[in-house]
């Protein structure tokens, strides 16, 4: 198995200030904010005591109104202190809390808000530094749906600065710890952040050179080259040579006083990736009259016959839009979207060695015969081209408002409408009569309605608190499918201020998707895989292609939820989630080739008299039902550390000796850490099979569930030098062989973690006094996986197997 290297990264960052009177202004946006939340002090002639007065929650700017507590919320001191140099970095720095503990939808991004409202895509600010933030509110799941996302995604909602202006480069270089190939990346951005105007343009350039099998020792091809062949390992790459370009622009318009008239902004982006990878070399198992055999490599510098490549190249754009304004009392969100890519592949296909075959066996050529000679009956590569073009336009309308009093509290009320389309248009010259043209189009409307029972402060059952009642609807109306329907319903329940509840449950349907239903079908002989049930490596042919046979998935998911802040420190935190998920008839690709899933899925594997396998129909299927539990909790917690000034107090607990409000003199520090173990993981194939238990050695993948996994992510920042440690376990668990003549597969416990140094060049006053040219800059240097840590994967006699 091939090694995972330690990875060393080095970045240089500097943004140079193009504003200063914009950027001090905002130097002071957290404390503003903070003292926005304090009451004003009363007029003398405020007024008499027959005046009816009206108080409401004081709500900071950009921030959203929802009765769910947010999982965190960090401000700009504590941004800085993460050191990440974009908002993409950011996002991944954040993963332990911005990650939603669902099983479904939890490998993506988390819905984006900006400045409390939708926008067309992450896009829009990707580009932009987290010097320009003033805030950052991550919030549960529950709160999705109250800006018409699904469900199963956290929000992280980005508060900009008022006045910002920047320019930025950055240059990054990677390499591994075991050589062999580097990375590098180019940035530069200009952003100017004016009230409700924006503009940001940015360009990009990322490079990752071609690393091989041979250069790392490991082969994927289960002999040794005899005869004085090559070797195969040095023509099959492990890591790809690619080659990426983006340009990104963004454009902010807001309309009256302040933005009072709305919003318009609009973006593009352009794209362009190249990638050259190294299938490896043809070769042939070849077998004399006498029974002798030997496995060749048919590679001749020589003749100029070399490893089969894939050279593929794409080329996209995308647009967006998005438009805000106020309607009466209610504010409207117009969202649109377009994305288009070409993507063009040219392969070298594998060769027909029985031609050869038939010489060796006729004594024409021995199979020791040196490769010029054997290579006189072999033909000369052939290549084939595929042409794959992709179109996605998306279009959402939504209405959010308050329209109706009710004792404890206003009604929350969102509505929303949309349409969506796709295209998929592909050909390969290898299959001249065979083209795919998928195209779906889907209507959808919902809406979500936020009830509140009771309330503290309107004083309505106020002993029992704040609880409030989330109920959601919607449907989608797909061209080549039929209507798919959803709802949710959610209680939210805040006995005390700290404390925040949560039980909801979500009904979905969800469509296979059109590649999944419509794509061509394709054989491709030749394909490595490895039979657990003879613990055998061995090449197959593979069908692959879509299922028009595929129904509606239908998904029931619940979920708990306890929240608390806890009384120390400036913030600190304790989540638990509890989520138990139910699905009928769930499309998924073909899985793992164990022995259960063969006695499932007989008509789709085949064998050889002698019981070898030889061929797989991997096409997808339906799973009759899977079913899961799982508990997720977990603490975050920072403080600042003071610099041995006198600071003012903070707000809530004392904290301890030495944390004090920071600044420029002081620093921060920060842990998160999180831990998920799974309860029940299982699938039933078809009506009247028995259940997989997938924690108790059966899978559907070629890497098996684990019950136990930890994220962690813990950082410290002092006086401009700032230094996080991430790390992930992943428990042991294994494959089992159940009723075949192989052996099990085992896989050990693995975890890994990932260092970042960083120093903030602009607090080093000397050096910037010496040299200006840094200031503004920030330095860092990362390594990932910095102890070395490998998947370790070994079958009962403790042997590795091939793949």
């Amino acid at each position: 198995m091939p090694r995972a290297h330690a990875f060393a990264r080095a970045a240089v960052s500097l943004l140079a200030v193009a504003a200063l009177p914009a950027a001090a202004a905002e130097a002071g946006t957290g404390d503003a904010d903070a003292a926005s939340q304090q009451p004003a002090a009363p007029e003398e002639d405020a007024g008499t005591a027959d005046d009816i007065i009206v108080t409401a929650p004081q709500v900071n700017r950009g921030s959203v109104d929802i009765p769910q507590a947010p999982v965190a919320v960090l401000d700009e001191d504590e941004i800085l202190s993460i050191g990440a140099s974009s908002l993409v970095e950011l996002l991944e720095e954040l993963a332990p809390q911005t990650g939603s503990g669902r099983g479904r939808g939890s490998g993506g991004r988390p819905a984006i808000l900006v400045n409390g409202q939708r926008v067309s895509g992450f896009r829009e600010l990707r580009n932009y530094p987290p010097e320009a933030l003033a805030r950052v509110e991550v919030l549960p799941e529950e709160a999705a749906i109250r800006f018409g996302f699904r469900p199963d995604q956290r929000v992280i909602n980005f508060i900009l600065k008022e006045r910002y202006a920047s320019k930025g480069i950055e240059l990054e270089y990677g390499v591994p710890g075991g050589g062999g190939y580097h990375t590098s990346e180019i940035e530069a951005s200009v952003l100017s952040i004016n009230g409700p105007n924006r503009l940001n343009l940015a360009v990009e350039a990322e490079d990752s050179s071609l690393l091989t099998e041979g250069e790392r020792g490991v082969s994927s091809y289960g002999f040794d080259p005899v005869f004085g062949d090559l070797n195969p390992a040095d023509y099959r790459s492990l890591v790809a040579d690619t080659r990426d370009l983006t340009l990104n622009g963004a454009w902010t318009r807001g309309f009256g006083e302040n933005g009072t008239g709305g919003s318009l902004t609009v973006n593009g982006t352009i794209t362009r990736s190249d990638s050259l990878s190294l299938n490896g070399p043809d070769t042939a198992l070849l077998t004399d009259a006498s029974g002798g055999a030997a496995q060749r490599t048919l590679l001749s510098e020589a003749l100029g016959r070399g490893a089969r490549v894939r050279d593929s190249r794409s080329a996209g754009f995308e647009l967006g839009t998005t438009y805000n304004k106020g309607v009466g009392d209610w504010d409207l969100t117009v969202t649109g979207r377009w994305v288009h890519d070409d993507t063009v592949s040219r392969s070298t296909a594998a060769t027909d060695v029985s031609a050869l075959q038939a010489a060796v066996l006729a004594g024409q050529v021995g199979i020791g015969a040196p490769v010029d000679d054997l290579l006189a009956f072999v033909p000369d590569q052939r290549s084939n081209a595929s042409f794959s073009n992709t179109e996605d336009a998306t279009s959402l309308a939504t209405l959010t408002g308050r329209p109706l009093w009710l004792p404890a509290g206003q009604m929350a009320v969102t509505l929303q409408a949309g349409f969506d389309w796709s295209n998929i248009d592909s050909r390969s010259s290898d299959n001249p009569g065979l083209a795919t043209d998928l195209t779906r189009g889907d209507a959808n409307a919902g809406f979500t309605l936020g009830v509140p029972l009771t309330s503290r402060r309107d004083n309505v059952l106020a002993a029992v608190g704040d609880i409030t009642l989330d109920l959601s609807g919607g449907f989608n109306r797909l061209s080549d499918f039929g209507t798919l329907y959803n709802w949710s319903a959610g209680l939210n329940w805040s006995p005390l201020d700290d404390l925040n509840l949560q039980v909801s449950h979500i009904y979905t349907e969800r469509a296979p998707s059109l590649t999944q239903l419509g794509a061509p079908l394709l054989v491709t002989s030749g394909v490595t895989i490895f039979d657990i049930a003879t613990g055998q490596t061995v090449l197959v042919d593979l069908v692959t292609g879509g299922n028009p046979d595929l129904v509606a998935e239908k998904q029931r998911d619940w979920k708990i939820g306890a929240t608390y802040d806890l009384p120390f420190l400036r913030r600190s935190n304790l989540i638990v989630e509890y989520y138990d998920e139910s699905s009928t008839d769930v499309s998924s690709g073909f899985p793992a080739l164990t022995p259960s899933i063969e006695n499932a899925f007989p008509g789709r594997v085949l064998r050889d008299a002698d019981g070898n396998l030889v061929g797989i129909d991997q096409r997808p299927v339906t799973y009759a039902q899977q079913d899961g539990r799982r508990l997720r909790y977990g603490i975050d917690i920072s403080d600042r550390i003071s610099a041995g000034e006198d600071g003012e107090e903070r707000g809530r607990g004392g904290g301890a000796p030495g944390f004090a409000p920071g600044g420029r003199g002081g620093g921060h520090w920060g842990l998160a850490l999180y831990h998920t173990v799974r309860f029940e993981q299982t699938v039933r194939i078809a009506d009247g099979t028995p259940v997989l238990d997938l924690l108790e050695g059966e899978s559907l993948t070629a890497t098996p569930v684990a019950r136990h996994e930890l994220e962690l992510s813990g950082r410290v920042f002092y006086k401009g030098f700032g230094a996080r440690l991430s790390g992930d376990y992943l428990g042991g668990a294994s494959i089992a062989n159940t009723g075949g003549s192989g052996s099990s597969l085992g896989f050990a416990p693995i975890a890994t973690f990932d260092l970042r140094l960083f120093a903030d060049l602009e607090q080093q006053e000397a050096l910037i006094e010496a040299v200006p040219f840094f200031k503004g800059s920030r330095v860092s240097l990362s390594v990932d996986n910095i102890f070395d840590a490998q998947q370790r994967v070994t079958d009962a006699d403790g042997t590795v197997p091939v793949n």
